[in-house]
């Protein structure tokens, strides 16, 4: 199993190259032969081989320069998932995969276009502890954000305190669309959450036989 951790340097906010660390600890109970790549700015990004694809939280900054290296591979990373390949963005990494993020100046940054929901900043940031609901059970996590998020279809998390993807949808957190997994918590939240790395573990599991 390869799991592709991008931005390792770049999108590392609370500690969440943990995250990886811990898919890895969860495949490798499971027998699975688990290497981690590290791929960044400047890198020649290859999708080809990686199971998994992360990506952390980062300064709003620093995740418009992520954005500008991610999107000349924006269809490959689509193909990647249409083979089976599964990807966990977390923090404000998973923003990019929108049609666009409008700053709190009104700049316009087009996303990489894979989903139709869109960000807007703000001055106003939301911090907050989060418990939510995933399959039936409880998990944990903390989030810390100035952004909304508008047009989510299929949300990952059902919120039992904290905060939603935007105001008025506040009842909802993060995406899942097929293989992509998006969400604001962090903490990192596979450490905090067993449940969560182990349904990755799972998943990838079940894909590779």
């Amino acid at each position: 199993m390869k799991i592709l951790h991008l931005f390792h340097n770049l999108m590392n906010l609370y500690g969440e190259y943990a995250n990886t660390l811990a898919l890895q600890r969860e495949l490798e109970k499971n027998g699975k032969e688990t290497v981690i790549e590290k791929q960044s700015v400047g890198d020649k990004f290859d999708f080809s081989s990686a199971d998994f694809i992360y990506i952390g939280s980062g300064t709003e900054k620093n995740q418009k320069v992520a954005l500008q290296e991610l999107k000349p591979f924006a269809e490959e990373i689509s193909a990647a998932m249409d083979r089976g390949a599964v990807v966990l963005a977390t923090g404000n990494s998973f923003e990019m995969f929108g049609k666009k993020i409008t700053d709190k100046s009104g700049r316009e940054f087009e996303g990489l276009g894979l989903f139709d929901f869109t960000v807007t900043e703000s001055d106003k940031r939301t911090v907050t502890d989060s418990l939510c609901e995933f399959k039936g059970k409880e998990i944990i996590g903390f989030i810390n954000k100035a952004s909304e998020i508008f047009g989510v279809k299929n949300p990952l998390f059902t919120v039992k305190q904290g905060a939603g993807n935007s105001i008025s949808d506040a009842l909802y957190e993060g995406i899942c669309e097929g293989n992509f997994y998006g969400t604001h918590i962090i903490g990192p939240i596979l450490i905090r959450n067993k449940i969560i790395a182990e349904h990755f573990a799972d998943l990838l599991d079940f894909a590779s036989k």
